[in-house]
């Protein structure tokens, strides 16, 4: 009777292994499966990538060929507005969608030739000098009271503080007022 449950135990192990083998293989045509669909999804994705990409560069070339086109015609305008601006007597004409102004720049010079300049410059009294002088080195001064702890005579060390700050992306309700670069 004991060979018997011996042979029994055995079918029934050789069964659980047949069966834990067809598992196996059944998870690896599974996986095998996933994979595939993942290959397909994956060519799909770049599909739809490689359509935006298609997409957004037709987009940006509207843009640019609208706003070139825009441009054109504003140019046009202000060539024109100027035009009228300068036969006109007045500064600046204020009109109900704006304002046109005329506005004379600083007057500016630029020394291009130095060793003639300063031939006549000296004689003019054009050139400016700059006597040495004597500064303290706070960075030096700090170093020696950090280190020794001693403050010299005539320096007062003050202790820093903490302070609050902050930044913000402001904006504007008022008009924006822009120039156009021109000679006249």
């Amino acid at each position: 009777m004991e060979t018997r449950v011996d042979f029994i135990s055995e079918m029934l192990a050789e069964s659980e292994a047949r069966d834990e083998q067809i598992k196996v293989e059944m998870d690896r045509l599974r996986a095998d499966a996933m994979l595939s669909a993942i290959a397909v999804l994956e060519g799909q994705m770049n599909e739809v990538q490689d359509l935006c990409d298609r997409e957004v560069k037709l987009i940006e070339e509207y843009r640019a060929r609208e706003l070139a086109r825009l441009d054109k015609k504003r140019s046009w305008l202000l060539f024109n507005l100027e035009g009228f601006t300068r036969s006109s007597t007045e500064k600046t004409i204020r009109l109900p969608h704006g304002t046109l102004k005329l506005r004379k720049g600083r007057d500016r010079v630029a020394v291009v030739a130095m060793e003639k300049f300063l031939e006549v410059g000296r004689k003019l009294g054009l050139i400016r000098r700059v006597p040495e002088s004597e500064t303290p080195d706070v960075q030096a001064i700090l170093r020696r009271i950090q280190t020794t702890g001693d403050i010299p005579d005539g320096v007062e060390y003050i202790l820093g503080e903490i302070r609050f700050s902050y930044t913000t992306n402001g904006g504007s309700d008022e008009p924006e007022e822009r120039e156009q670069s021109s000679q006249g």
